[in-house]
C-alpha cells in the first residue's frame, strides 16, 4: 500500500482545501517530512489518514473518549468559509496478484445546527463502488486490520509510553493476537462465556434469581466505575506527558537562551581568574628566565666553543706555573747529586733530562689567552652550559604549553561569559520552568491517585464478578435439572480451557520470529553495540525481558531513557516486519527526548528503512536542521505547515523550515 495524496478541507486547523502529495518519487527517497510548530496541524493530518481509514473505528485507532458524533464536531474547522461542511478525501493503491487497484476514499459530513449529516464514498480505480462503499469496514480489515494500525500510525508520545515497559504488554497483547489471528479465539471466549452465564442463570430457582439480578446490578455498576476511571487515567496520562512535553521544551528554551550558562557564572567567573592568574604566573616565570640565564639559549654553540678553549687556557696555565716549580725542584735534586759526588756524566744526562722535560711542558702551555677566564669562572661556564641551560630548555616549553592552555580556557570563559543573559531574562525563564515542573509534578499525582482509584476500582469489579459467578454456580448447582444445560456448561468450561491453552501454545510457537525481528531492529538502532545479547517476550504475560551478552539479566531501570524508548521502536519495528505487510509508515512528533546520538541512529538507521513509505510529523526542534541535513538524500516530499500566531487557520507550503 502507498498513500498518494491527502486532501483536507475545513479539517482542525486547516480552513479551505489543502492537498498533500505524498507518493515517494523513487525508492531511494522513501520518507516525506511534513514540519510545522506545535498546534500548527501535524496530529490533524494523522488523524485524518486514520479517519479516511476507518471512519466511526478510528477512534478506538487514536484512543479518543466521547461520542462520535462530539469527535466529528472538533474535527471540522469552524473558522473557514463554508466551515460547516468538512471532508477527507485519501487516495492510495495497493497490488493483490500483480494487480494494482487505486482507492479514493471521501468522508464528509455537514453541521446542520445539532444535527449532523455524514457520508462516504469509495472509488476503485477512479469509478465509484457502491458495493465496495458499503463494506468498506469489512474490506480494509482484510488488508490493514485494526489491531495492528498501531504499529503503522503512532506519536512520539506512544513511543515514550511504551518506552515504560509494563505499558507495552498490553500492547503486545493485541497486536501479537491480532497478526496470529487470536482474536478470533478471545470473542469465541467471550461468547462461551455470555451462553455460559445465561444457562446457569436461566437454571437458576426463583428464590436465586433476585440475589443473582442485585450481583448483576452490581457487576454493572463495578465496571462502569472501572471503565471511567480507566477513561480519566487514560486522560491524566495525556495530560502528563503534555505536562512532560512542556517542561522539556521549557528546560530547552531555559538552555539555549543562556540559563545554565547565569547558573555557572559564579564557576566561569572563578574559571576566568584562575586562568589569568596562570597567565600572569607564567608570564613572570617567562621574565625570571629572560632576565636571567635564558639569552645564553641563543650563543649554547658559542658558550660550548668558549668553554671548551677556556679549559685548554686554564690547563696551560697551570701547566706553566708547575714548569717554574718544577725548575726549582730540579736545580736542588742536581745540586744534590754533585754534592753527593755522584758520577758526573750521570748527574749531566739527568740535568739534561730534566731541562728537555721542561722545555716540553712549556712548549705545550704556550696557549694565548683569549677568554681569560679563572677557575672558578669556568667552572661558572660548565655549570650554565651543563645544567642551567638544559633545564631552561625543558621548562620553557611547558611553561609556553601552559600559557597556552590558560589563555584558551580564559577565551573560553569570557566568550561563554559574554552569552550570559540579564538577570530580569533569566527570573522569566526561571518562573516558566518553575510553572512547568510544578505542572508536571502536580499531573503526575493526579495519576497516581487515578492508578491508584483504578486499582481499587478493579478489585471491587474482581470481587463482584466472584460473587456474581458464585451466585450462578450456586443456583446452577441447585436448580439444573435438565442434562442437555449439564452438558453445555461442562463441555463450555472445557473448550475456554482448550482454547486458553492453545492461545499459550499458538503465541509460543511463533514467538522465536517475532523476538528475533525484535532484537535485530534493536541491535540497528542502539549505539551500544554489546549491550543486549537476547531477547524474551512471556506468552502469558507478554513481559519484555532483555539479557546483556553473557547471559545475565538486564533490568529496564537499568536502561537509559533513550535506550528504553529505542527499544519501543525496535518492539513497533520489529512487529511491522512480523506483520509481513507492506504498508506505510506514519509517524508524529517521532524523536521525543532522545540524545544526540539516538537521535542519529533513528534519522539513519530507522527512518529510511522502516517501510517503503514514511511520513514524519515533526517540529523544528526534533528535526532540526543539523537532522535535517542527514535525512535530506531519503527525502521525496517535503512540507512546511505554516500557522502564525496571530492567524486561526494553517497553510500547507512546499519545503521544510530550512
Amino acid at each position: 500500500m502507498i498513500i498518494d495524496r491527502l486532501t483536507l478541507t475545513n479539517v482542525g486547523v486547516f480552513a479551505g482545501r489543502h492537498e498533500l502529495q505524498l507518493t515517494p518519487p523513487s525508492g531511494d527517497k522513501p520518507v516525506t517530512v511534513i514540519g510545522g510548530l506545535n498546534g500548527s496541524g501535524k496530529t490533524t493530518i494523522l488523524e485524518a489518514i486514520l479517519f479516511a481509514l476507518y471512519g466511526p473505528l478510528a477512534r478506538s485507532v487514536l484512543g479518543r473518549a466521547g461520542s462520535y458524533d462530539s469527535y466529528l464536531r472538533q474535527l471540522a474547522n469552524q473558522s473557514g468559509p463554508g466551515s460547516s461542511q468538512a471532508s477527507v478525501e485519501l487516495r492510495f493503491h495497493a497490488f493483490r496478484e500483480g494487480q494494482r487497484f487505486d482507492y479514493r476514499i471521501n468522508r464528509s459530513w455537514r453541521v446542520v445546527g445539532r444535527s449532523l449529516r455524514e457520508s462516504t464514498t469509495v472509488l476503485l480505480n477512479d469509478v465509484l463502488d457502491r458495493d465496495l462503499t458499503d463494506r468498506w469496514a469489512e474490506h480494509v480489515e482484510a488488508f490493514m486490520p485494526r489491531g495492528i494500525a498501531e504499529l503503522f500510525f503512532f506519536d512520539g508520545e506512544k513511543i515514550e509510553n511504551l518506552a515504560e515497559l509494563d505499558n507495552a504488554r498490553s500492547m503486545l497483547r493485541t497486536v501479537i493476537g491480532a497478526l496470529l489471528g487470536l482474536d478470533l479465539v478471545d470473542r469465541l471466549d467471550t461468547d462461551l462465556g455470555v451462553i455460559e452465564r445465561n444457562h446457569r442463570k436461566s437454571a437458576a430457582t426463583a428464590e436465586h434469581q433476585d440475589k443473582i439480578a442485585e450481583l448483576q446490578q452490581r457487576v454493572t455498576e463495578a465496571r462502569l466505575a472501572e471503565e471511567r476511571l480507566h477513561q480519566e487515567l487514560a486522560a491524566t496520562r495525556v495530560r502528563l506527558e503534555r505536562a512532560a512535553k512542556r517542561r522539556y521544551e521549557q528546560q530547552e528554551r531555559f538552555r539555549v537562551e543562556g540559563g545554565e550558562l547565569y547558573h555557572r557564572r559564579a564557576a566561569l567567573e572563578h574559571a576566568r581568574d584562575k586562568a589569568l592568574e596562570q597567565i600572569k604566573s607564567t608570564d613572570r616565570h617567562l621574565r625570571e628566565i629572560a632576565e636571567g640565564a635564558g639569552p645564553f639559549m641563543l650563543v649554547r654553540d658559542l658558550l660550548a666553543r668558549v668553554t671548551e678553549r677556556a679549559g685548554a687556557e686554564v690547563e696551560a696555565a697551570e701547566s706553566t706555573r708547575l714548569a717554574e716549580v718544577l725548575m726549582d725542584r730540579d736545580r736542588e735534586i742536581v745540586a744534590k747529586l754533585r754534592e753527593l759526588k755522584v758520577n758526573t756524566s750521570a748527574v749531566e744526562a739527568l740535568d739534561k733530562f730534566l731541562a728537555n722535560e721542561r722545555l716540553d711542558r712549556r712548549s705545550r702551555s704556550n696557549i694565548e689567552a683569549v677568554t681569560q677566564l679563572s677557575p672558578d669562572g669556568l667552572a661558572q661556564a660548565r655549570s650554565l652550559r651543563e645544567h642551567v641551560l638544559p633545564e631552561i630548555s625543558d621548562r620553557r616549553p611547558r611553561l609556553l604549553k601552559g600559557r597556552d592552555q590558560a589563555a584558551a580556557d580564559l577565551e573560553d570563559a569570557q566568550r561563554q561569559l559574554a552569552a550570559v543573559p540579564e538577570t530580569a531574562a533569566v527570573q522569566e525563564l526561571e518562573a516558566a520552568l518553575d510553572e512547568a515542573i510544578a505542572a508536571e509534578a502536580t499531573t503526575q499525582r493526579d495519576l497516581d491517585r487515578a492508578e491508584a482509584e483504578l486499582t481499587a476500582a478493579r478489585s471491587a469489579r474482581a470481587l463482584a464478578d466472584k460473587a456474581y459467578e458464585n451466585a450462578l454456580d450456586k443456583a446452577a448447582t441447585a436448580s439444573l435439572e435438565i442434562e442437555d444445560s449439564q452438558r453445555i456448561l461442562a463441555h463450555s468450561q472445557r473448550v475456554r480451557e482448550t482454547l486458553a491453552r492453545f492461545r499459550t501454545e499458538a503465541v509460543r510457537r511463533h514467538l522465536s520470529r517475532i523476538e528475533r525481528l525484535v532484537l535485530a531492529a534493536l541491535r540497528r538502532l542502539l549505539r551500544k553495540h554489546d549491550l543486549i545479547g537476547e531477547l524474551r517476550i512471556d506468552p502469558e504475560t507478554f513481559t519484555v525481558q532483555v539479557s546483556r551478552p553473557d547471559g545475565s539479566q538486564l533490568a529496564p531501570q537499568q536502561l537509559s531513557a533513550g535506550e528504553r524508548q529505542l527499544l519501543a521502536v525496535a518492539l513497533l519495528w520489529g512487529l511491522a516486519q512480523a506483520s509481513g505487510r507492506p504498508l506505510p509508515i506514519v509517524i508524529d512528533t517521532p524523536l521525543g527526548r532522545l540524545d544526540g546520538q539516538h537521535r542519529d541512529h533513528l534519522i539513519n538507521r530507522y527512518f529510511p528503512n522502516a517501510s517503503h513509505q514514511v511520513i514524519l510529523l515533526s517540529t523544528d526542534q526534533e528535526i532540526d536542521e543539523r537532522a535535517w541535513r542527514q535525512l535530506e538524500p531519503k527525502v521525496g516530499h517535503s512540507y512546511h505547515l505554516d500557522h502564525p500566531g496571530n492567524s486561526t487557520a494553517t497553510t500547507i507550503r512546499p519545503g521544510y523550515f530550512w
